[in-house]
């Protein structure tokens, strides 16, 4: 894998990241040209630090993410029935830079759950849990290099500065490792703060 290759696919994602900028007054003209169950779109960026298995090594990734949320309660309905939070299934095609150590990069795509309730006017609150496939160009006696999955868990505020849009604040856990797959594979643990502008459709 090249990098490239890398280049052109971070390239197809801040492209694609463009939608979420489309004036609010338009939104709904813009969801019903969908014709999908299209909720949400989120551009986060992310800072974290972590270690590398065993050794401890510092691993600091910067991440750009492109969030897609999926209403779950009118896409499986006999699944996710209506309740008071917001359900959304998410997808989020990402390119990331790793800063330390230097001159490494990861992409893939996750994927996952996330619930969303409201706190108070203006605020709400959010816990989601996700998982994907990711490849990372970092590879070291501890952790194998090439394609690996990633496991998150976190939680958030979403703050309303607009009808229909919101500032993303959050904290997440990520987990990388390869499910032993290939060796070696002590997994990659970072901390993640994670900020960023949503823009809800369909509400």
């Amino acid at each position: 894998m090249t990098r490239k290759l890398a280049v052109s696919v971070y390239i197809l994602i801040l492209v694609s990241s463009l939608n979420i900028f489309k004036p609010f007054a338009t939104k709904n003209v813009y969801a019903d040209s969908l014709k999908t169950y299209l909720s949400e779109e989120s551009l986060l960026l992310a800072y974290g630090n972590g270690f590398v298995g065993e050794s401890h090594r510092s691993y600091r990734p910067f991440l750009t993410i492109i969030h897609l949320g999926f209403d779950a309660h009118r896409l499986l309905p006999s699944i996710f029935p209506v309740s008071n939070g917001r359900l959304t299934l998410y997808l989020e095609p990402q390119y990331n830079r790793v800063v330390k150590p230097a001159g490494n990069y990861e992409f893939g795509i996750g994927v996952g759950l996330e619930y969303r309730l409201t706190i108070t006017n203006g605020l709400d609150g959010y816990f989601l849990l996700g998982s994907g496939l990711h490849y990372i160009s970092f590879d070291s006696k501890y952790q194998s290099g090439g394609f690996n999955f990633n496991d998150n868990i976190g939680s958030g505020v979403y703050i309303h500065v607009g009808k229909c849009s919101a500032v993303n604040i959050g904290f997440r856990f990520r987990h990388i490792s390869n499910a032993d797959l290939n060796m070696p594979n002590e997994g990659i643990n970072s901390y993640l703060f994670v900020a960023g502008y949503s823009v809800f459709l369909n509400r």
